[in-house]
């Protein structure tokens, strides 16, 4: 047997304290890693719309909240009728629709929150109806919206991101008070 020299066994002490101190600097960068992780979890966050019942002068609505990871559109829908009558007008909540034709965007938003969005429409409403709010992205980062060419919505669970609201024209707020 070869007996070992005594600074190899304090050079093994000191390699077992280095790799120890190592072993807490990586603790810590695991835990920095971790911090990153959630970071990139709100970074990648879902995107979400907040359409409320409203009162409107026809020619345009707010949506009240949208959340756009990587900013987008707000887009506003008419709500079509499940059974596929296309030109009736949903005036009620408690009925089933589906997103129905483009009505209006909003202009480019930035990526993050956004709140009381104004949407101008296309066309005038003619008559109180249920709107479709849906969120949508800027899938060729040119800033403006061109559904369905690109610009697909957000989707959530594979279902795009929306909200419903009740839109009730002023004109028959007016003639209903009288």
């Amino acid at each position: 047997m070869i007996p070992m020299p005594r600074t190899r066994t304090i050079g093994v002490a000191v390699v077992a304290a280095l790799v120890l101190l190592s072993g807490a600097s990586l603790a810590f960068a695991a835990t920095d890693a971790g911090t990153t992780t959630q970071d990139n979890e709100t970074e990648n966050e879902t995107a979400t719309v907040t359409f409320e019942n409203q009162t409107s002068n026809g020619t345009a609505v707010t949506v009240n909240n949208t959340t756009l990871p990587e900013g987008g559109f707000a887009v506003i829908h008419a709500a079509a009728p499940v059974d596929g009558d296309e030109n009736e007008t949903v005036t009620n909540l408690s009925e089933e629709y589906e997103t129905g034709a483009v009505l209006g965007n909003s202009t480019y938003l930035d990526p993050g929150e956004n709140e009381n969005v104004t949407v101008e429409l296309n066309e005038s409403l003619n008559e109180s109806q249920v709107l479709i709010a849906m969120a949508h992205q800027d899938t060729n980062d040119n800033e403006t919206y061109e559904f369905p060419e690109a610009d697909d919505p957000y989707t959530s669970d594979d279902e795009p991101v929306t909200d419903d609201a009740m839109i009730t024209l002023e004109d028959e707020m007016n003639e209903t008070s009288e």
